[in-house]
C-alpha cells in the first residue's frame, strides 16, 4: 500500500483525541504509512483556549477527577480501549510532578496540592493536554508519523488529482487523503449591535471589549477605580471578576463571617448584569466519585427509542415530548434527597435522644423504607397532577415543598424589590444560600441534587435532539430559547467558592449587581449606561464596557476565515430544519451522523472531510462539554468514528476514490 496523508485541523482536546485514536486505531490497521499533519495556530495539544501560559486566575468548572482524554471500558466504541490517567491521577503522579518542575514551575504547587474534588486552573489543564500529546506521540505505531505545524488553515479546495488541498496563514499548502476540522471555539464576528457600540465607544474616546475569551481580553487599558460595566453573569462574568482583582493583586482572607476581600488599590468598580439577573448557580460540592450520576427512571433507553422513532416520522417537539421526562427526572432526584435530608435528621434527633441505649447513627433511609420511597415516588411522578399532590402529601411532602422551577428561573419574583439597594440586599441572601445549598453537595442537598441532574442527563437529551429530531419551531423557541440557557444556568455554574468571593466583593464595594432585565446602552451624552428597568438606582455610567459572553457556537456567527472559504465555495453549508413551511438555521457547520462528514451545499457528504466539536452546535447539543472518565463519554466515541472511517477511506484503492469523486461531481 502507498502512503496516506491525514490533517487534523484543530489541535485541542478534540483533536487530540481523534489523534490518539488514529493511533490506537492504525496499530491494528492494515495501512503500511500514514503521516498526520498536526495543525494548529496556537500550542498543539491545548489549543488556544486551554494554553498553560494564561492566567492561573482562571478555573475550570469540573472537578479533576472528572477530567480525562482517555478511554476505559464504559465507552462505546469499536476502537481498541487504552486507558490513561485522568487529569488528577497525572497531576499527582511522582514522575510528572517532577517533570513540572522543569517544564512548568508555576503549576507544580498547585498539582502537588491539587485533590479530586478540586477545580484546577485552566492552565494546568492546558499542561495535561500537553503531556497527553507527548504521551500519545512516544507510543505510536512504526506506520504512524506525526509533521506539526504552527500555522492557520485559510482555505481547503480540492486538487487536480481529487486529494484536498490545504492553503495555511504562512502562504504554505499541502495535501491530504483526509480531513478532519476539530476547531473548537471560533472567533466572533460583530453583529449589528456591536459594531454600534464599537464605533462609539471610538468616536467618544471609550472603551468596548467585545465577546471573547477572557484569557484573550486585553485589560491593561482599564485604569485603578474606574467604573466599568459587565454584561453578563455567567461563567465568563466570574473570569473577568478573578481577572480584574485576585488578577490585580487584591486577597480573599477567611473570617468568622465568610470570605473578605482586601482591596490591591489597582481594582476598577465593576457594575454587571444580565436579562435574568442573577449569577449562575454554584456548582454542587461533588459527593458522586469519579463516575457516579444519576441514572435515568423516566427517560430510560426503551423511551428514547421511542422517542427516536416518532422522530423519523415527522418530529419532537421539546416541550411536549422531551421537557416532561426531564422534569420527572429532576423532581425525582430532588424529591428521593428531600426524604434522605428528613431520614438523617431524625435519625440524628434519634441518635441524641438514644446515645445513652447505645443505639447507632444510621444516616438515611433504611432499605426498606428506601425501596417503598422509590416505588411511591416513581407512581406519584408518573400519575396525573392530583394523584402526584396526593402521593407526595402521603410521603409527608407538603406543597411548600413541592419542586418550582419558576423559583429556579426567577427566584425573587416573590421579594418584589422596590428599588437596587433592596435587591442588593436580597441578593446577597439569596448568594449566600446559594453557597449554603452546594456546601450540602450535590447528592445530599436537595436542590444541588436536582439541578445537577441536569449535567448528568446530557447524554440522554442529545440522543433526542440531535440530527433534526426537534421541529425547527421548537428547536429555535424550546430547546435553543429556553432550555439550553436554563442548563447552562442551573448546572454548569461556577465553583461555590466563585460565589463566596462575588459576595465578599459585593460587600467591598467593588462589585454592584444591577438587577432583572439589566440593559446596557450607548448614552448620547458620550458614555455607556446599564440599568434594570424598574429598579430605582441601579442606573450606571462608565467609559468601559465589557460583554462578559462567548461568541455563540456554530460557524454562522464568525469571521473565521476557512469556515467562510468553505461556505463560499459550497464545500459546506449552514444546517437547516425544515418541516412543512417551518424552516430554522440552527447556525451549526452541518455534518452527517457518525462519522460526522461535512455536508456540502448540494446536500451530499463529503468521503474525506470531517468536523465534529463546537462548530456543529446545532446538529448536535452541549457540544463544548470535556470527557469524563466512567461515563462512556460521547466525545471519545465521536471521536474513535471519526478516526476508523478515516482508516478505512485510506484502504480504499486509488481507482476506486477516482470514481467516487467523479460520481460526486
Amino acid at each position: 500500500m502507498t502512503s496516506r496523508t491525514v490533517a487534523v485541523v484543530g489541535l485541542g482536546p478534540r483533536g487530540l483525541s481523534v489523534l490518539e485514536r488514529l493511533a490506537e486505531n492504525a496499530r491494528h490497521d492494515a495501512t503500511e504509512h500514514l503521516t498526520v499533519h498536526l495543525i494548529d495556530s496556537h500550542a498543539l495539544g491545548s489549543g488556544r483556549v486551554w494554553r498553560p501560559e494564561q492566567s492561573p486566575e482562571l478555573l475550570m468548572n469540573t472537578v479533576a477527577s472528572q477530567v480525562t482524554l482517555f478511554t476505559d471500558d464504559s465507552v462505546s466504541c469499536a476502537g481498541p480501549i487504552v486507558p490513561g490517567p485522568s487529569l488528577y491521577e497525572w497531576a499527582r503522579n511522582a514522575v510528572h510532578l517532577a517533570q513540572l518542575r522543569t517544564t512548568a514551575p508555576h503549576l507544580e504547587a498547585e498539582a502537588a496540592q491539587l485533590g479530586p474534588d478540586d477545580y484546577p486552573t485552566r492552565a494546568l489543564y492546558g499542561r495535561y493536554l500537553h503531556w497527553v500529546l507527548e504521551h500519545v506521540s512516544a507510543r505510536l505505531p512504526a506506520t504512524v508519523h506525526l509533521v506539526p505545524r504552527h500555522t492557520r488553515v485559510r482555505a481547503i479546495t480540492r486538487g487536480p488529482d481529487g486529494r484536498l488541498v490545504l492553503e495555511t496563514s504562512d502562504s504554505g499548502r499541502l495535501t491530504a487523503d483526509q480531513c478532519v476540522l476539530a476547531l473548537g471555539h471560533l472567533p466572533g464576528a460583530l453583529g449589528a449591535r456591536e459594531r454600534g457600540l464599537r464605533d462609539f465607544a471610538a468616536r467618544h474616546g471609550l472603551r468596548y471589549h467585545p465577546m471573547a475569551n477572557p484569557a484573550d481580553a486585553d485589560l491593561r487599558d482599564i485604569e485603578p477605580g474606574e467604573g466599568v460595566l459587565v454584561s453578563g453573569l455567567g461563567l465568563n462574568f466570574f473570569d473577568y471578576l478573578a481577572l480584574l482583582t485576585t488578577g490585580r493583586g487584591g486577597r480573599f482572607v477567611e473570617t468568622g463571617d465568610g470570605l473578605k476581600y482586601l482591596p490591591s488599590g489597582a481594582e476598577p468598580y465593576l457594575h454587571a448584569g444580565s436579562r435574568r439577573g442573577i449569577p449562575y448557580h454554584a456548582r454542587g460540592h461533588n459527593q458522586k466519585g469519579v463516575t457516579g450520576r444519576h441514572l435515568p427512571r423516566f427517560l430510560t433507553p426503551d423511551v428514547i427509542a421511542g422517542l427516536q422513532e416518532r422522530a423519523a416520522n415527522g418530529g419532537l417537539d421539546f416541550d411536549r415530548d422531551v421537557w416532561p421526562a426531564v422534569c420527572q427526572e429532576v423532581e425525582y432526584v430532588y424529591y428521593r434527597a428531600l426524604l434522605e435530608e428528613r431520614a438523617r435528621w431524625e435519625s440524628r434527633s434519634r441518635a441524641d435522644t438514644d446515645a445513652d441505649a447505645g443505639e447507632a447513627y444510621r444516616p438515611g433511609l433504611a432499605a426498606e423504607d428506601e425501596f417503598a420511597a422509590d416505588e411511591a415516588l416513581l407512581a406519584a411522578l408518573a400519575g396525573d397532577p392530583a394523584d402526584k399532590e396526593r402521593a407526595l402529601a402521603a410521603l409527608g411532602i407538603t406543597a411548600d415543598d413541592h419542586w418550582d422551577w419558576e423559583d429556579v428561573r426567577t427566584p425573587y419574583r416573590d421579594a418584589a424589590p422596590v428599588d437596587h439597594g433592596a435587591f442588593s440586599v436580597w441578593l446577597l441572601d439569596h448568594l449566600a444560600q446559594d453557597v449554603r445549598d452546594a456546601v450540602g453537595g450535590n447528592v445530599r442537598n436537595p436542590r444541588k441534587a436536582a439541578l445537577d441532574a441536569l449535567r448528568d442527563l446530557r447524554n440522554e437529551v442529545r440522543q433526542v435532539v440531535d440530527h433534526g429530531r426537534i421541529l425547527p419551531h421548537s428547536h429555535r423557541d424550546a430547546l435553543d430559547g429556553h432550555y439550553t440557557p436554563l442548563n447552562a444556568f442551573v448546572s454548569i455554574g461556577p465553583p461555590a467558592r466563585r460565589i463566596e468571593e462575588l459576595i465578599a466583593l459585593m460587600k467591598a464595594g467593588i462589585v454592584t449587581i444591577g438587577g432583572p432585565g439589566f440593559t446596557v446602552e450607548a448614552h448620547p451624552d458620550g458614555h455607556f449606561t446599564g440599568h434594570a428597568p424598574g429598579l430605582p438606582g441601579s442606573r450606571r455610567e462608565a467609559r468601559v464596557l465589557i460583554e462578559a459572553r462567548l461568541p455563540p457556537a456554530g460557524i454562522a456567527h464568525t469571521d473565521d476565515p476557512l469556515t467562510g472559504q468553505l461556505l463560499t465555495d459550497g464545500l459546506a453549508r449552514l444546517h437547516t430544519l425544515r418541516h412543512g413551511d417551518a424552516v430554522h438555521t440552527t447556525g451549526a457547520l452541518e455534518v452527517t451522523g457518525p462519522p460526522y462528514r461535512v455536508v456540502d451545499a448540494s446536500g451530499s457528504p463529503h468521503p474525506d472531510l470531517y468536523a465534529f466539536g463546537v462548530p456543529t452546535e446545532g446538529v448536535h447539543w452541549a457540544t463544548a462539554a470535556g470527557v469524563r472518565p466512567g461515563v462512556d463519554s460521547v466525545i471519545l466515541g465521536d471521536a474513535d468514528a471519526v478516526a476508523r472511517a478515516v482508516l478505512t477511506a485510506l484502504r480504499e484503492p486509488d481507482g476506486d476514490r477516482g470514481r467516487e469523486l467523479t460520481a460526486r461531481a
